[in-house]
């Protein structure tokens, strides 16, 4: 259902595109077959790299992935220019406020708005693919009233949403490894979308040995995100432990004596096997729930269940802060909390925009973050 809305969405979006820069193009019949030519090659590429990547068509296919991924933020801001120049064209036909049509032709009115669209467009995609290279550190200050075992504070690194793969490949993996053992952490967390897709690229890049380098005092740990289903769930779990991952689905472990951390399946198990994934209750059950509890859930649709159970720490990702203005109003539309810190209740509440991207390697609506939670226990 995803891939048929995605796509629907998608062609319409390039048909209204194509089809307004071709109008512009009215009087040059060359200038219209070097157009044509252009745009298939850049709209169908991110299809043609992703299907085939999966059928095992292209052996390495990184530079149309990288192309047809970029389209998608240019394809969406041309249409909201464009959009925006036809409501205005569409205001005139009862207000009758601008020229003529034949002076606008005259004075290469519609070749000179598409020119400016794909100016301004791809000035705002080159800003964004900047602002995705740019990752932030962001620090976080949690008190929570509660005795920490024999820990009086922890220093907890956490990445959500790398999305490693074709996009996010060795170099900015590296980056991101380098930056978090700089942080000397006591436990890093993963908390979903660790892989993009398909293994594939991971592979051929030998990342694993990267993954292993992550230097933490009470380990590593992750869960399962939506594009762990979508690329191959137990691929991706295989991968992760392999190299010193532990990958909580369902689970709940006390680390040092000091806190109990929980980790969520996600909630796109049920589409994707059919199954359920426990509740908050369940994965509590039978446990000392006078230590400090975290949990994590990559998908923020289950806060209020948090709450309810009182846990301490609720983390999660997902959302990328919408990754492309205005992007961003939907998921605050669809999530409680869609990106960043809320207390609700005795709950401490943080929503990641990610570290990666998926889709276009180009962020509008905020910078990358890696986050570290300086967790002090007050009892």
């Amino acid at each position: 259902m995803f891939i048929t809305i995605f796509l629907t969405i998608f062609l319409l979006g390039n048909f209204y595109v194509f089809i307004r820069g071709w109008q512009a193009l009215s009087a040059n019949t060359t200038a219209r077959i070097i157009y044509t030519t252009l745009f298939i090659c850049a709209a169908f590429s991110f299809v043609i790299g992703e299907f085939s990547e999966r059928a095992g068509l292209i052996e390495n296919n990184k530079v149309l992935i990288l192309i047809g991924s970029t389209w998608l933020a240019f394809l969406l801001y041309a249409l909201l220019f464009i959009l925006m120049i036809d409501i205005v064209r569409g205001l005139n036909f009862f207000f009758h406020f601008l020229p003529a049509a034949e002076i606008l032709k005259a004075d290469n009115i519609p070749l000179k708005l598409m020119a400016g669209v794909i100016s301004v467009s791809s000035l705002i995609v080159i800003a964004g693919v900047i602002i995705a290279s740019s990752p932030v550190i962001r620090t976080v200050d949690i008190k929570i009233d509660k005795k920490g075992g024999i820990e009086n504070s922890l220093n907890i690194v956490m990445a959500s949403d790398i999305h490693l793969g074709n996009i996010v490949g060795r170099k900015k993996f590296q980056f991101l490894v380098d930056t978090i053992n700089s942080l000397d952490p006591d436990i890093v967390l993963f908390p979903g979308d660790f892989f993009d897709e398909t293994l594939g690229p991971v592979v051929k890049d030998n990342m694993g040995g990267l993954v292993e380098s992550i230097r933490a005092k009470h380990g590593v740990y992750a869960v399962t995100g939506n594009h762990e289903y979508i690329g191959g769930v137990a691929e991706a779990v295989n991968f992760m432990q392999k190299h010193k991952i532990k990958v909580l689905r369902d689970e709940t472990t006390e680390i040092n004596g000091s806190i109990l951390l929980a980790g969520r399946e996600d909630k796109s198990i049920t589409r994707f096997t059919g199954a359920k994934r426990k509740s908050i209750e369940d994965l509590l059950q039978g446990k000392n729930l006078k230590l400090p509890v975290i949990l994590m859930d990559h998908q923020p649709f289950a806060i209020d269940e948090s709450v309810k159970n009182n846990i301490d720490l609720h983390i999660s990702g997902h959302t990328h802060n919408g990754q492309l203005w205005p992007l961003n109003f939907i998921t605050d539309a669809i999530f409680e909390v869609a990106c960043g810190f809320r207390k609700i209740g005795n709950t401490n509440v943080y929503v990641s925009k990610g570290y990666g991207t998926w889709g276009p390697p180009v962020r509008t609506s905020g910078r990358p973050e890696i986050i570290v939670f300086q967790i002090r226990f007050t009892e």
